[in-house]
């Protein structure tokens, strides 16, 4: 993880496990500080294979309305050399429509923070 300005990066390899999305909630809070009591928005780079665990979804949900009630404006999410890319987006999506954040999946990471940008320069 790193703040980018008023973007939070945030870099996924991997199913996202139970003790990962712990481990993941622990160590956010730091990085969320850094740009409070700013609107902010994450980025997020998937790699690999990032499928999520039934008992994680709750947990990221939780996680990412948490996030929403400290300023969270939106989540762009882009796929970088993803297996079964349709199922995972799928399981994000459910994540994302469930704590009710703005959302979009990218194939570039520019193409990502050009929309993320115009989501900050809106606020």
């Amino acid at each position: 993880m790193s703040v980018d300005g008023q973007v939070l990066v945030i870099e996924g390899e991997g199913p996202a496990t139970l003790d990962l999305v712990m481990t993941y909630q622990k160590n956010v809070q730091s990085y969320r500080e850094q740009i409070l009591p700013s609107p902010w928005v994450s980025l997020v780079l998937l790699r690999g294979t990032p499928l999520v665990t039934s008992e994680s979804i709750d947990i990221l949900t939780e996680t990412i309305k948490q996030a929403k009630s400290m300023q969270l404006k939106a989540t762009a999410v882009v796929l970088v050399d993803i297996q079964y890319a349709e199922i995972v987006q799928l399981f994000w999506q459910t994540i994302f429509d469930s704590a009710g954040i703005k959302y979009r999946f990218f194939e570039s990471e520019k193409g990502a923070r050009e929309w993320l940008n115009s989501i900050i320069a809106s606020c």
